[in-house]
């Protein structure tokens, strides 16, 4: 705490206090060291937790509050920082351009509900299973990186997500791990937003774009099959000139793997041994080319009348699905080609960077706060918190001194 001689100004009502700006101090009264070590401490921890340990620690007097106005006014510097941040030197990047993005709700408080987010049309006595509490908005996360194409069989897919491999393979699990390694994601960058699926992927692409000067880099878009999600990256991928980089556009294998099992379960059931064999044949005719064919098998079986109707919605439910999704569905060419074919970047980033702190036990944010809270979770996740607190600190002394600056300059 600084004590400091101020002048009052009777008209406006406001303070002035000279020392400030010869110490460059802060517009609020907490420094800005103070404000780096809450804010870092807050976007782990919830906002008591975090407070609670600086007041024990410093015998301070702070409340929870104050860290959620500080997490609302630094997060506005967030996107002017990543507009003039570095890109990946390109001696650490890939030959390609992975861009992927999905959807995480966050819960909002009731008082700020808005027309947007669904509501029940009549209160449930119970909830049913799986049904969380509460009504969430969603976040739309993105992820992007670079790699190095790594060829692989449809063989090599359906062992992995079926974990086929033990010691009688574990030589060729062994060369199948190698080349993911060449494979690897490198310089993973995250973006989220609440405020629209445009939003956050316009704000992804502009740092794709920074990430390939020379604008040569073929650029692949992995996709859990969302069709709202799919046409805002095309509007967005037009309105930048991306469309024609665009190599290929991906549907999540893991997605696609779900969809034959379901339709298994209704063929076969839960317990039958025939149901894995007939997943595992099914998965491999899709890893190599041939989803038409699949989907004409559906179509075939869908008509037997030895199956309930049930059974026959959840069968036509899969056909509609690969029928929507077959022109992402061509992994025979993404894996010759060397491609990923998971959005595992993204989805990790859906529980680390929204669910892990945005979903805790009877939490619910305000819209403002939310945002707020995942621009700043964004940047730790980035790694990009030292350079961000010091183009903040700097922004604010340029703001609030300028002529410090201007004499600095001339000295």
């Amino acid at each position: 705490m600084i004590e400091r001689a101020g002048y009052h100004d009777t008209e406006t009502g406001t303070y002035y206090y000279p020392i400030d700006k010869q110490l460059n101090l802060p517009e609020t009264k907490y420094s800005y060291l103070l404000t780096n070590w809450l804010l870092s401490r807050s976007t782990e921890s919830d906002y008591r937790e975090a407070v609670h340990i600086f007041n024990e620690f410093f015998n301070l007097g702070l409340h929870h509050s104050m860290i959620q106005h500080l997490c609302e006014d630094v997060s506005q510097s967030v996107a002017a920082y990543f507009t003039q941040a570095e890109p990946p030197s390109q001696e650490d990047e890939g030959t390609h351009l992975a861009f992927s993005a999905d959807g995480k709700g966050v819960p909002i408080r009731k008082s700020e509900r808005q027309g947007d987010l669904k509501k029940p049309e009549t209160p449930k006595a119970r909830r049913a299973k799986g049904e969380k509490p509460g009504i969430k908005k969603e976040a739309t996360v993105t992820a992007s990186y670079s790699f190095n194409p790594g060829v692989r069989t449809g063989l090599d897919i359906v062992k992995a997500l079926l974990h086929e491999y033990d010691d009688s393979n574990a030589d060729e699990h062994q060369t199948i791990e190698q080349n993911e390694a060449v494979r690897v994601a490198l310089n993973k960058r995250y973006g989220v937003s609440l405020i629209s699926k445009d939003h956050a992927i316009q704000s992804a692409v502009e740092q794709l774009i920074k990430r390939d000067p020379d604008g040569t880099k073929p650029i692949i878009v992995l996709i859990d099959g969302d069709p709202g999600l799919e046409k805002a990256i095309d509007r967005v991928f037009i309105n930048h000139n991306l469309k024609e980089r665009v190599d290929v556009k991906i549907l999540d294998i893991v997605h696609a793997c779900e969809y034959i099992w379901e339709a298994g379960t209704a063929i076969y059931g839960e317990k039958n041994p025939k149901r894995r064999e007939w997943v595992r044949k099914k998965l491999l005719d899709i890893l190599n080319g041939k989803v038409g064919y699949v989907i004409g098998a559906l179509k075939q079986i869908k008509q037997k009348n030895t199956l309930s109707k049930a059974k026959r919605d959840t069968l036509q439910k899969v056909i509609r699905y690969f029928t929507n999704h077959k022109h992402m569905m061509h992994y025979d060419q993404y894996l010759a080609k060397g491609y990923p074919i998971g959005t595992g970047v993204v989805e990790s980033a859906c529980g680390s960077l929204v669910k892990s702190r945005m979903e805790r036990n009877g939490m619910r944010w305000s819209i403002a706060g939310a945002q707020a809270m995942l621009q700043l979770r964004a940047v730790n996740r980035n790694k990009h918190w030292t350079q961000f607190m010091e183009y903040f600190i700097n922004e604010q002394k340029q703001r609030l001194y300028p002529d410090n600056y201007i004499r600095r300059n001339l000295a």
